[in-house]
């Protein structure tokens, strides 16, 4: 789905302004915006008015988890949606500096979505981990992985072949590139996502062969995990154009 970037825009498509379960340290002036009757994908806005990062949900009710959440950085929120109490796992990535002087002066804020050298995630329990901008500067406990036409080059964090799978080794989110330059973000958690009929889905779910060919160097326990438990997840595009990431081979 195409997001509001400002808080202007959100308020004119008929998302809601909501109160910020938590907030990363330096986060906490950063407002929470989500369509008004399903908060599963929300965008955060900075003193600027303009995008700050986005919070990604998913449903306790309708999600059986292969690892202990909380040791994956998940926070619970209990949330009052379209006046109906919903649980939800949820995490944060930020596209802005910590720092709230930083964010206000920066110049023309509506022209750049990730301002900043990087976007920070909330990674395990009690974690920020910075995923660079650009390719070249991407911390090396990222490793490369398979490049897919209109998705781009991903990157996994501490992914080999002897990787142990356990709620502190399996990372929420893969990093995109396309040119060297971050294009988006992939968000992944080990296990299904059953939705109710006619619930709208946000996410992927892709079988053992996909993630084979995703993840090239991965350890057979999280290609078995994927078979047996399912896994649920979610791209996020930093570009209008995905269609146009092109994988050269």
């Amino acid at each position: 789905m195409d997001c509001p970037r400002t808080n202007a825009s959100a308020a004119k498509e008929s998302w809601v302004n909501v109160e910020r379960p938590y907030s990363a340290e330096g986060y906490e002036a950063l407002q929470l915006w989500c369509p008004a009757d399903d908060y599963v994908f929300c965008i955060l806005t900075d003193e600027t008015g303009n995008t700050a990062g986005v919070q990604v949900s998913v449903r306790v009710d309708t999600f059986t988890p292969v690892y202990d959440m909380e040791d994956l950085g998940f926070q619970n929120w209990s949330a009052d949606v379209d006046g109906e109490t919903i649980e939800y796992y949820t995490k944060a990535q930020y596209f802005v500096s910590a720092d709230a002087a930083t964010r206000v002066a920066y110049t023309n804020p509506e022209k750049s979505l990730i301002r900043n050298d990087y976007v920070t995630v909330e990674g395990f329990k009690d974690q920020l981990v910075n995923i660079a901008k650009y390719a070249s500067d991407l911390d090396s406990v990222f490793t490369k992985q398979a490049c897919i036409t209109w998705m781009g080059l991903h990157y996994y964090y501490n992914m080999t072949t002897d990787l142990e799978c356990t709620s502190t080794t399996m990372f929420t989110w893969f990093p995109l590139y396309d040119g060297g330059e971050l294009v988006g973000m992939g968000f992944m958690v080990p296990g299904k996502v059953n939705l109710p009929k006619g619930g709208f889905d946000h996410y992927e779910h892709p079988n053992k062969a996909a993630v084979k060919l995703i993840v090239k160097s991965g350890p057979k326990c999280m290609y078995d995990d994927v078979d047996k438990n399912g896994v649920t997840t979610m791209h996020i595009y930093f570009t209008e154009h995905p269609r146009r990431i092109i994988c050269w081979f």
